[in-house]
């Protein structure tokens, strides 16, 4: 027995493939034991994101689409400020497949990919598979991730933790490593800005931590510095598909986020010191509360290996700086945390302080990855450990996926979007400021309405993106459409482009229109179509210089 467990030990092009049998049986129990797919918290609004992807990708081939079913057929711009980048290739699987397969498709090949991601990550930094093995499986089945997956069903962040260790990597080259691999940081930071933007705000706030803790490691190479400024610069190039068209949306209009009290303030979310504690050991309790954000007892236990741990290196002090940075994270979801005073009160937008429950999870992940790898000095502890770990993680989705069927299981996936559910689409925040409000849009109805008694509507019909109608009128008429209006709205009577605006209402408006033919459909803005452009040749010109450094490094090397 030893001696095979010394052979394996030895030949370590083998580690990544036991690992990652590992991870796909694990994110397959997972699966298993987490069915039926029940709607948590924010579960609609991504479910109808993917929805209303699926359908856009039939209707525009630069993407340009709206959320045309929305609140009774008026119409909703999610897209615009909730980016779908990542959403795209299983928005494609879920118009082969149906949209269930797509979303489950998507959690578990993001799990996969987590892994995959955390593994190279440590593996790359520490040179020790057995911790990358570890951290990796810590931080994939982490308490908080698994929340964030099903009991929120927050989409956004929970895909994010994916990406996490990209963006670490990356930073780590441009910090320590090969600077020349700056284009990892790009590559993470994009995809972590496609995919949730609170996540990335946090992580680049991060990143200035680490480059003032390491500043002068940076100094001492002045080059690195110019590569952290080029990966700043390709990442605003390749996001550019998102954060243009939303920019333009924002100065174009004012929105229900700006002007109503719909989110919540950072201070006024934090947690009571029993709660913080109560999420440090979930995982393995049968508990009756249905809501304990935390970072779980197999995470708590990981960082208190430091307690045997008496090496001394540079490596272990950068695992510490996580530990110390993780904790004080914990610390700033409780009303100690002086929430409400600058600079920390520019935070509100995060609305929930236990987001940085993501990062402490990283932290911890590596951390217990590493501190094992110190303690544990033969392979059949090494085996033990593994295998310990594996039974644990399996019995903490059993325990956990009992508590979320009790919970979040008393509807259906297919519960029908209504008024009085707020038609499945959160808070409501993208709606236009001068929509009175979405009762009013209810009553008010699929109706063309106008001051002149003498109009006549007729043949009025919504086909996806199209609303087309005709009009019979003596005088040139303004109607008010059943369309919440956005940038980008197009309108043509009989052929001719007219003129479109904004009513008092917050609905598209159509003025000085004579009888005709009416159509009336979502065409975009010229923005969104140069920076779907810009995005595209961002990504080519990125992965040409990718393959062009690579191979001018074979021929090198």
């Amino acid at each position: 027995m030893n001696n095979l467990l010394d052979k394996i030990a030895q030949k370590k092009k083998y580690h990544f493939l036991i690992f990652f049998v590992v991870l796909v049986l694990l994110s397959l129990a997972m699966m298993v034991l987490y069915k039926p797919l029940c709607p948590g918290d924010d579960f609609f609004f991504h479910y109808r994101r993917l929805q209303a992807l699926m359908d856009g990708l039939k209707e525009s081939p630069w993407l340009i689409y709206l959320d045309y079913n929305a609140i009774d057929g008026y119409g909703y711009f999610t897209k615009a400020f909730y980016s779908d980048f990542v959403l795209i290739p299983f928005a494609f699987i879920g118009n082969l497949s149906d949209v269930v397969f797509a979303y489950q498709f998507m959690i578990f090949s993001m799990t996969i990919l987590c892994g995959v991601f955390t593994y190279i990550f440590i593996n790359s930094v520490y040179k020790n598979t057995f911790a990358a093995t570890i951290g990796a499986l810590l931080f994939t089945f982490s308490s908080y991730r698994l929340l964030d997956i099903y009991f929120r069903a927050a989409l956004g962040e929970s895909l994010s933790f994916t990406f996490v260790p990209l963006v670490f990597l990356g930073l780590y080259h441009i910090i320590k490593g090969d600077y020349k691999k700056w284009y990892i940081l790009s590559i993470g930071c994009s995809l972590m800005v496609f995919t949730h933007l609170i996540s990335s705000v946090l992580i680049f706030i991060l990143i200035f931590i680490f480059l003032v803790i390491y500043c002068k490691s940076i100094f001492r190479e002045p080059q690195r510095i110019r590569y952290l400024f080029l990966a700043a610069l390709i990442t605003v190039a390749i996001t550019a598909y998102y954060t243009f068209p939303m920019f333009e949306q924002m100065f174009s209009n004012a929105f229900y986020y700006q002007s109503r009290q719909i989110m919540s303030k950072t201070q006024d979310t934090v947690m009571d010191f029993h709660w913080i504690l109560w999420g440090m050991f979930k995982g393995f309790t049968i508990h009756e509360q249905a809501f304990i954000p935390g970072i779980g007892l197999l995470l708590t236990c990981a960082i208190a290996l430091r307690l045997f741990v008496y090496d001394k290196s540079e490596k272990l002090r950068s695992v510490d700086i996580g530990v110390l940075i993780g904790l004080i994270f914990i610390f700033a979801c409780t009303r100690f945390f002086p929430w409400s005073i600058f600079p920390f009160s520019m935070l509100n937008f995060i609305q929930l302080p236990w987001r940085l429950f993501e990062f402490s999870s990283f932290f911890f992940a590596i951390a217990g990855g590493y501190y094992l790898s110190l303690i544990l000095k033969t392979n059949k502890r090494v085996l033990f450990t593994v295998g310990l770990l594996i039974t644990l993680i399996v019995l903490m989705f059993a325990n956990e996926s009992k508590v979320y069927h009790k919970y979040r299981c008393w509807r259906e996936i297919t519960d029908e979007p209504t008024v009085f559910n707020g038609y499945h689409l959160g808070g409501l925040e993208y709606i236009p400021d001068r929509v009175p409000s979405v009762e009013f849009l209810h009553q008010r109805g699929d109706s063309v309405k106008s001051n002149y008694a003498g109009m006549q509507i007729s043949d009025f019909k919504r086909s996806g993106r199209v609303t087309t109608f005709n009009l019979n009128a003596t005088n040139g008429e303004a109607l008010e459409l059943p369309l919440i209006y956005y940038k980008g709205y197009t309108a043509s009577l009989d052929g001719r482009a007219i003129p479109v605006s904004e009513s008092d209402n917050g609905l598209v408006q159509l003025s000085h229109i004579q009888s005709g033919g009416v159509e009336v459909y979502y065409g975009g803005t010229l923005v969104q179509k140069l920076s779907f452009y810009i995005t595209i040749l961002s990504i080519f010109v990125l992965c040409s210089y990718i393959f062009l450094q690579r191979r001018k490094d074979k021929h090198l090397k």
